[in-house]
């Protein structure tokens, strides 16, 4: 496989690079976490590939993937919230918990309401 230009693949909730055997190689995993919400939760790049720049480029296909879909996200993953700092141009992306705490209130509760007087 070519490094320097990976076939990067694209998921609802993860974007990943694999090898010719099936192999992941390097994931960026992202969960759906409440309506147009995702938590980019987990980076990983196997120790052998380690300093090819995957990580960074998984990122910013994360974000893209993020951007397109109208989606925002909440950032638990370590690697993520140092990506996200050298590139200011994605934080409009990025919600704090507190928010994050209140778009999944507002998916998780019934959509059907009674009043009584």
């Amino acid at each position: 496989m070519n490094y320097d230009d990976p076939i990067i693949q694209t998921g609802a909730n993860r974007v990943w690079i694999e090898e010719e055997d099936g192999t992941i190689t390097a994931k960026v995993d992202f969960p759906t976490v409440g309506e147009g919400l995702v938590n980019i939760a987990h980076t990983e790049v196997a120790e052998q590939h380690s300093g090819k720049g995957l990580a960074s480029r998984l990122m910013r296909e994360t974000v893209e993937s993020i951007r397109q879909t109208g989606r925002r996200c909440l950032v638990t993953c370590p690697y993520a919230q140092s990506w996200f700092s050298s590139h200011p141009e994605y934080m409009f992306l990025l919600v704090d918990p507190d928010e994050a705490a209140a778009m999944k209130a507002s998916t998780s509760g019934s959509s059907c309401s009674i009043r009584r007087d």
